[in-house]
């Protein structure tokens, strides 16, 4: 497929970030030596060692189970994320538009839900920090009104102080960042009205904005939730909507969401937003959402890989066009 219209040309990636030889996306420096950091100050480095690519975590509300995914499973979100804004094999480019477009440099607000520990919101930020110090992409100040949101307390936790240990590395490439991270509940309509109003607040000034939902497969569909989070969900991008506003959804390329999740989404939002879930056609005529995969080079581990796959909904929420 051409890569005409790209805004990122997967012939201009840097080898610290895809390793075309070998097909293997590398994490951010920055980001992976971080996590690393956490992982060792929080004694995880032994949990980390046991992940299960069969039966990932799902993570939680208790230290325990946040632990778990902190230390299994951040990772892996921060290179799907990755992948999804890189899009080196040209599978998505859309979606690496959009991220490319809103994170190149004025003001972005960036919400991120729900943020886990941060992956993918740390993910695009290292990434185009990187992208910037391989001169790539122009250093033009970016200023980021990140909001988290996130049910977890130990999960927002562990992304407040992945933030404090990147922040450096950020603004040596004029990426600025103010960042809250607040307790959100899809399935609580008080609580997502806070949510709304923080983002209102935050996007007032922001010549951009971006919302990014992310691995949220597990709840909505595997836990049986979607039913009580559509009117938040409907809120959220209703109020994500205006002019250069996008969303960026992203799962696991796994049954849970391309047949049950995402299907379920573009009934959702059929009438109402422009839905960029459709890249190519192929011999029949449909549009396949768009998916890609490679393997990603462990940080606690880097003479090894693990496989990431990823689907990939852009949603267009520009209420001008």
């Amino acid at each position: 497929m051409s890569t005409e219209g790209r805004l990122l040309k997967p012939s201009s990636l840097p080898s610290s970030l895809w390793d075309s030889a070998n097909g293997v996306l590398n994490l951010p420096r920055a980001l992976a030596e971080t996590y690393e950091r956490l992982v060792e100050r929080h004694g995880l480095r032994e949990l980390a060692t046991m992940r299960d690519a069969k039966n990932p975590p799902v993570g939680g509300l208790d230290q325990e189970r946040s632990d778990q995914h902190f230390a299994q499973a951040f990772d892996g979100s921060c290179a799907r994320a990755q992948l999804a804004l890189l899009d080196p094999k040209n599978d998505a480019p859309r979606a690496s538009n959009a991220f490319i477009s809103s994170l190149a440099g004025n003001t972005t607000s960036l919400t991120d839900s729900p943020c886990g520990a941060g992956a993918a919101a740390f993910s695009f930020l290292t990434t185009v920090a990187e992208l910037r110090a391989e001169k790539i992409l122009p250093r033009e100040p970016l200023h980021i009104y990140l909001i988290g949101a996130e049910l977890s307390g130990p999960a927002r936790a562990y992304a407040q102080e992945m933030l404090v240990e990147l922040r450096s590395a950020l603004e040596e490439q004029a990426i600025f960042v103010k960042a809250e991270w607040l307790e959100w509940d899809v399935t609580s309509a008080l609580s997502n009205t806070d949510l709304v109003q923080r983002m209102t607040l935050t996007s007032e000034h922001s010549a951009r904005r971006l919302l990014v939902i992310a691995n949220f497969n597990a709840f909505l569909e595997k836990a049986g939730k979607k039913k009580e989070a559509k009117p938040q969900l409907e809120e959220l991008l209703r109020h994500s909507s205006g002019h250069n506003s996008m969303a960026i959804w992203i799962e696991p390329d796994m049954n849970p969401a391309t047949v049950g999740l995402f299907p379920w989404l573009r009934e959702l939002l059929k009438g109402t937003w422009r839905l960029f879930a459709r890249e190519h056609s192929d011999e029949s005529g449909s549009d396949p959402l768009p998916r890609s995969a490679a393997r990603f080079r462990l940080p606690l581990l880097p003479d090894k890989t693990a496989r990431v796959r990823l689907a990939v909904v852009a949603i267009d929420l520009d209420r001008a066009r």
